[in-house]
């Protein structure tokens, strides 16, 4: 019984493990693509100067980071056996 047990807790974590990869993965692209294509556009398609781009690009990061800090709550909540959130 007690192996049964240490088998199920063993599954859990490599679960757990994984979707924390697997959220953090989708948490950073969420973060990095925009601030990336606005600096590309803001570069290559408007040919705006250096710094303007910089900011328009920081200032992008912000937001997104913001709205991933958002969704990190979210994601955070990890579902226990019992039912407890």
């Amino acid at each position: 019984m007690s192996s049964a047990a240490d088998e199920n807790d063993a599954k859990r974590k490599k679960a757990t493990i994984g979707r924390v990869y697997a959220i953090s993965t989708l948490l950073a692209v969420i973060i990095a693509i925009p601030a990336v294509a606005v600096t590309l556009i803001m570069h290559y398609v408007v040919k705006a100067e250096f710094f303007l781009t910089l900011i328009a690009g920081l200032i992008t990061l912000f937001i997104a980071m913001g709205f991933g800090y958002k969704l990190s709550k979210k994601f955070a909540k990890i579902p226990q056996p019992d039912g407890r959130q």
